[in-house]
């Protein structure tokens, strides 16, 4: 392990010098090996250096406690325990463990590897690069596979039964809504992923969209000096075939650092729903097989420069894209609720023959690191986001007997286009034994809503223009916050901040020329104030008490506020609600951490909770529009637990239990109480097997809940397994994988509300085998000292 032998010299309130000497498990000396000089208290990186060719390093500090943390080739070698600095000291020798795995290179065996599920501060991490039956999934698979995220039938994602979450991508902003925001999920690789990150009570520097906290995505990125990469291709089947490509390249040389990616993903995707419904003496049996055949596309390019060694400035530029076509075939069977008898079918076909969304963002990054802990991070962004989609509807409406009787054919045209623009900046500083956190942001979204329908039932289409309409929305956030944190004893913290966020909205519904509509502008102006504390205490036996408090909001989504109806098909329609309000969330929160077991308890009360509400119109039609319709309690329990069953088992579990309670209602419908208990097991198990094999298995257990104003959502479960094996000494990986084995994984919701009851079903092809093969090359040793990763550290978007 470590021989650490320690010189304590004569106190002083000067600069002092904190030395040592790295050698390997052959008494070799260590060269290039880097290390990272932490406060003790927060765990900040205070400064970073490298050990010479004599394995010497020395740091020059100020009195106080520390943690030293060395990485060598890539890896974790080495981690102090507390250093009370006084004076001048060493430390003497550090020896690391290495193994010669071949004649050309070292490489460092980790003596304990990185779980699945671990718990870091007030985030949870989900090790998704470790995880093998994750290879070969898009980004969106990706995060229906971390625990306590749900991603519904919507395309919304909530935590833990609350309210909707904020997805981030490496802390960066894209500002999208479900839908737009889902096709760059799924032009993502789960390749490209590092770890998935949850915090439930997210600090003032994080923005405070997200009542149901904040999910990270980290994307990989290569340290290594020179030039290297990783290519992986695989198959995947289900109903059809499909192909998946991702290709990492990385070139680092002295102060420039050049990185770039692509990955596609080739293939159809179907899935079936019913959405059944029985009102006003009517039952009608709807059900839909829907084929997407969009192909996604998604690339990455950036560079660093280091200007010396606390300065670096960088770009990031990405894109992604989707195109292709998609078929949907409904078919509604309306019966006599009385006699059960069939009276009329509605056959219809929508056909996409145009589908394309294209994203394309611009991010330029400064970062300080100074001595004394102060730091400055400044970022800018610009992005486009540029969809549109064409759907071909025809309904045709027969008797019982089968004799035809009328039809309606119509083709939707419909484009949107975003674009946002963000400038930040975050400064840290030293105030007595704690540290100060500002900064400021401001951030622009413009976003159009083009709407043309057009009558199709002649052989010239011709638009509709009392159902053609256009939606454009602006909107400005303008933010500051002040953090101040500070240690009280060498065992009890805390932390403290503020956040005002300004928000100015306009929304305005154009109608086309000559339409009988009106226009509609709604404008709206409010300030928010988003409190936040905490407060850590660590025990002597390795303990760790976290208690926090946080105020977070959700803005209703552009589209949302739209006033214009939407139609589904002859008999469903949509419409937005131009007097949304946000909702807000105020969420009290303590953890406990001890070794490989945490435990964490939160309550979390949401005013102005919004959901869409189902309304019967003309008696047969029924209108989807979100609403603000009460508020909700939610307590949670979430246990996390790493247990190693033996030298060749592990396995990671995580249980969540809660209690939602929703007081909601409608004018229309009156009021609702409604409460349940429900519960989500995952457990993550792993084996090392025989010839260097090594296998995973994944259970999910989903019990039944509520949703919205009085849907209630069955319980579902799914179980995954996989096989992986290093070939061609460890450059290479072949992993085979299959997911929700028992096809177990289905939405199936209930609600009844007055004259009302739906039911629903939805089945995707999340039954899948799958294939990869994974090829590193290029030069994988270790010289950076720059390992940060760039982008807008607190950034979010919009769901």
């Amino acid at each position: 392990m470590t021989c650490f032998c320690s010189k304590s010299f004569a106190q002083s309130n000067q600069d002092n010098t904190l030395k040592g000497i790295i050698k390997d498990s052959n008494n070799e000396v260590v060269d290039g090996a880097t290390l990272y000089l932490k406060s003790g208290i927060d765990g900040q990186t205070i400064k970073q250096t490298l050990s010479n060719k004599d394995g010497n390093f020395s740091f020059t500090v100020k009195a106080g406690t520390y943690l030293i943390f060395i990485s060598y080739l890539g890896t974790l070698s080495y981690q102090s325990e507390l250093l009370k600095l006084t004076g001048n000291m060493d430390v003497g020798v550090i020896t690391i463990k290495t193994t010669a795995r071949s004649l050309k290179e070292v490489v460092i065996q980790s003596s304990m590897s990185k779980p699945l599920v671990k718990i870091e501060g007030r985030k949870m991490i989900y090790n998704i690069e470790k995880s093998i039956t994750a290879q070969g999934l898009n980004g969106l698979e990706a995060l229906r596979k971390t625990p306590g995220v749900v991603v519904n039938q919507d395309n919304t994602i909530t935590l833990n039964g609350a309210s909707a979450a904020l997805v981030m991508i490496n802390g960066r902003q894209t500002y999208l809504q479900a839908e737009e925001l889902t096709q760059l999920l799924k032009s993502m690789s789960a390749s490209d992923l590092k770890a998935i990150e949850v915090i439930k009570n997210p600090s003032a520097e994080y923005d405070a969209a997200g009542t149901g906290g904040i999910v990270n995505l980290v994307l990989q990125k290569s340290i290594a000096e020179g030039f290297n990469g990783t290519i992986n291709n695989g198959v995947a089947f289900g109903i059809t075939l499909k192909q998946n490509t991702n290709l990492n390249l990385n070139f680092r040389k002295g102060k420039f650092n050049a990185f770039g990616s692509y990955n596609h993903n080739f293939g159809h995707f179907a899935m079936d729903y019913d959405y059944d419904r029985t009102t006003n003496g009517k039952v009608y049996i709807n059900s839909n097989h829907d084929v997407d055949k969009k192909h996604t596309i998604g690339s990455t390019v950036g560079l660093d420069y280091a200007i010396d060694t606390t300065k670096t400035i960088g770009m990031v530029m990405n894109g992604n894209f989707s195109s292709g076509g998609g078929l949907i075939t409904p078919t509604t069977n309306i019966f006599d609720q009385l006699t059960g008898a069939l009276l009329q079918t509605l056959k219809s076909e929508s056909s996409y023959p145009a589908q394309r969304a294209r994203r394309y963002n611009a991010n330029l990054n400064y970062r300080y690191k100074g001595s004394n802990r102060i730091s400055l991070d400044i970022d800018a962004d610009y992005g486009i986001f540029d969809a549109a989609t064409e759907n071909l509807s025809t309904n045709a409406f027969y008797s019982a007997e089968g004799t035809f009787q009328s039809s309606n054919n119509f083709l939707v045209a419909n484009s949107r286009n975003i674009k946002l623009y963000a400038v930040k900046g975050d400064y840290g500083f030293p105030i007595g034994k704690g540290r100060m956190l500002t900064g400021a942001k401001f951030s622009e979204v413009n976003a159009k809503n083009v709407f043309d329908q057009y009558d199709a039932n002649g052989s010239v289409n011709v638009i509709d223009i009392n159902l053609s309409n256009t939606f454009d929305y602006k909107e400005q956030i303008s933010a500051g916050y002040l953090k101040y944190e500070t240690p009280i004893n060498d065992a009890l913290s805390f932390d403290l901040g503020v956040r005002l966020e300004h928000t100015h909205s306009e929304g305005n519904l154009l109608p086309t020329e000559g339409s009988s509509q009106s226009a509609t502008s709604v404008v709206r102006n409010y300030l928010n104030v988003f409190p936040t504390a905490a407060i850590t205490y660590k025990t002597k036996q390795e303990g760790t008490y976290n208690l926090s408090f946080a105020r977070r909001v959700d803005r209703p989504a552009y589209n949302n506020l739209n006033p214009f109806s939407y139609p589904v098909d002859e008999l469903s329609y949509w419409k937005g609600n131009p007097f949304l309000q946000p909702q807000y969330a105020n969420t009290l929160a303590l953890q406990y951490s001890y070794k490989k077991t945490t435990i964490a308890a939160s309550y979390t009360h949401t005013s102005d909770i919004s959901s869409t509400i189902t309304e019967v119109i003309k008696g047969s039609i029924i209108n989807m529009v979100p609403r603000n319709i009460g508020f909700q309690n939610n307590i949670n329990l979430t246990v996390t637990q790493q247990i190693r069953l033996a030298k060749w088992w592990n396995m990671s579990l995580t249980g969540i239990g809660y209690r939602l309670e929703n007081k909601v209602g409608t004018i229309d419908y009156g009021n609702y109480n409604r409460s349940r208990f429900a519960g989500t097991i995952n457990i993550q198990q792993t084996f090392n097997l025989p010839s260097h094999i090594t296998a995973e298995a994944i259970g999910m257990v989903n019990s039944k809940n509520i949703s919205g104003l009085n849907t209630y959502i069955r319980g579902n479960s799914q179980v995954d397994i996989g096989l992986q094996k290093n070939l061609m000494h460890e450059k290479a990986t072949l992993r085979i994988a299959a997911s929700d084995i028992l096809r177990k994984n289905k939405i199936i919701t209930d609600t009844e509300l007055n004259n009302l009851l739906l039911h629903t079903t939805y089945v995707g092809e999340s039954r899948q085998i799958r294939l990869s093969f994974t090829y590193r090359f290029g030069n994988t040793k270790i010289k950076s000292k720059d390992s940060r990763q760039s982008g807008l550290e607190n950034e979010s978007q919009r769901l």
